[in-house]
């Protein structure tokens, strides 16, 4: 078994990708791989059944040959006119076959002190630059948007207008075909838009601990199957991630097996054809897959908000919903589902949401269960549930919006009960003069009252969430018989 470490260059795609690229080597002669990620680089272990720097190098320039001489893999951060530069020639084949992979990355360097400006980013010293069209040995240059997106960014306060400190930065050759090798191999891209506001977004999985050898053929797997995946029209990048788990939910089991993060970059063309590099993001993808996994009503939840090719996606809900998965915010909770009634509803019918995903969204934000399945606030949360049905959305806002330390929670209930009694009243008179009563307001009893204000005076936030939450969403099986 040998061990290779990635070079420390301080960019966490770059990293990835060249970690990836490893890997792609490792998959390819047949060995057994596995890649962990450590501070700051990662480790990549093979066991191979012949000899070991032999194997290494014959893959790595048998895909130089073949594979990475495809032109599609040079379109970010190069130039039409420079691309010839990036496509491993035959000069560049006669340099790298006499590069040896296993002890190139040997050693763990993660030790030396960076300078921009006179250390290459990857250390390796003795090799030309990514992107030279001849031998040089020059410690500036190579590392573009290709290789990182973040190269683009000034990394010198101050004096961007400094000739002589706007050198690209420093990355060599090996290092520059491996993360493209990686970067192709193990990222996807996505489409966003149509037309000509059609988008990308390029999706690299970050391993949170060590993945083994099938695991990494699974995230490959994945590349095939969703490059090009269009998703829906043009929405935020930090709406991205829980819409394209609920398109393609056997995603989400995947994330939670492996523990993957993404790295996201949304790139677009501009007048002139090139690639741009518009937003990036790191998400914390496990706790979008956590949702999605719960329950196929969380994935028809987001879907229903996604749109289609016609219909542009409901933006303004779903940041309400990420922010409530991500941040475990209450306020942006309840914000979401009056958004969501409102957005899905028709008006002949008014959407509530699943009963299991308002129950998730009230476990993730550290609601009570005892709370949750209270009768009292279920009885409760039915009479609110009538008014929503009538797209009467004022009791909810003014109990969403209510303070502990004024009376504003128990004088709008109070309001609300008064009301409920006149309608109730009134839909007694329709039902004996024959009429059909469709929504049928429901009237707690005095105890449950009580209980709700006794309830509140304990743990305010928690039960004027879990009310409101209750009623944006549809009655449970045995609620409706009572209804």
């Amino acid at each position: 078994m040998i061990t290779l470490y990635t070079p420390a260059t301080g960019f966490p795609d770059l990293e990835a990708k060249i970690a990836y690229g490893l890997a792609r080597l490792g998959i390819e002669a047949r060995s057994e791989v596995s890649l962990k990620p450590c501070q700051g680089f990662y480790e990549i272990s093979y066991r191979f059944e012949k000899d070991e720097n032999f194997v290494l190098n014959e893959v790595f320039t048998f895909l130089l040959k073949r594979l990475l001489p495809n032109p599609e893999f040079y379109d970010l951060g190069v130039k039409a006119r420079y691309k010839s530069k990036y496509l491993p020639n035959l000069e560049v084949l006669k340099r790298l076959s006499n590069v040896n992979l296993a002890k190139l990355y040997s050693d763990k360097l993660i030790h030396i002190t960076l300078d921009f400006f006179n250390l290459r980013l990857c250390k390796h010293k003795k090799l030309t630059k990514f992107g030279s069209d001849k031998e040089n040995k020059s410690q500036k240059g190579g590392l573009i948007l290709l290789a990182s997106n973040h190269a683009g960014k000034p990394y010198v306060r101050d004096k961007i207008q400094d000739v002589s400190r706007r050198d690209t930065l420093g990355l060599c050759e090996v290092c520059g075909y491996l993360s493209v090798l990686g970067g192709e191999s193990f990222s996807f891209t996505i489409q966003l838009g149509k037309g000509k506001n059609k988008k990308f977004v390029k999706v690299l999985p970050i391993p949170t601990k060590q993945i083994t050898n099938l695991e990494l053929i699974t995230i490959l797997a994945i590349q095939k199957r969703l490059h090009n995946y269009w998703l829906s029209d043009l929405m935020p990048l930090k709406t991205f991630t829980i819409g394209l788990l609920s398109k393609i939910p056997s995603l989400s089991e995947v994330i939670n097996k492996i523990e993957l993060n993404f790295y996201l970059a949304l790139l677009s063309k501009d007048n002139r054809g090139d690639t741009v590099v518009e937003q990036i993001a790191l998400v914390d993808a496990i706790s979008f897959s956590d949702f999605i996994s719960y329950s196929p009503y969380n994935s028809a939840t987001v879907i229903n908000l996604l749109g289609d090719y016609k219909l542009p996606p409901k933006i303004s809900t779903l940041l309400e919903l990420t922010n409530a998965l991500e941040q475990k915010a209450k306020s942006s909770l309840l914000k979401f589902a009056r958004l969501y009634v409102q957005e899905t509803s028709s008006n002949n019918f008014t959407n509530l949401l699943y009963p299991q995903t308002a129950k998730y969204l009230l476990e993730v934000t550290m609601i009570k269960s005892e709370i949750i399945e209270n009768p009292a606030l279920l009885s409760l949360s039915r009479t609110l549930r009538y008014f929503i049905r009538e797209r009467k959305y004022g009791y909810a806002d003014d109990i969403r919006n209510a303070r502990k330390d004024s009376k504003d929670f128990e004088e709008t209930i109070v309001k609300m009960l008064r009301e409920a009694e006149l309608r109730r009243v009134q839909q007694e008179q329709d039902k004996n003069s024959g009429k059909e009563v469709k929504n049928w307001v429901h009237l707690p009893n005095e105890e449950e009252i009580k209980e709700i204000f006794r309830l509140a005076n304990e743990d305010f936030d928690q039960v004027k969430t879990a009310l409101v939450m209750l009623a944006f969403s549809f009655p449970t099986k045995k609620e409706e018989k009572n209804e």
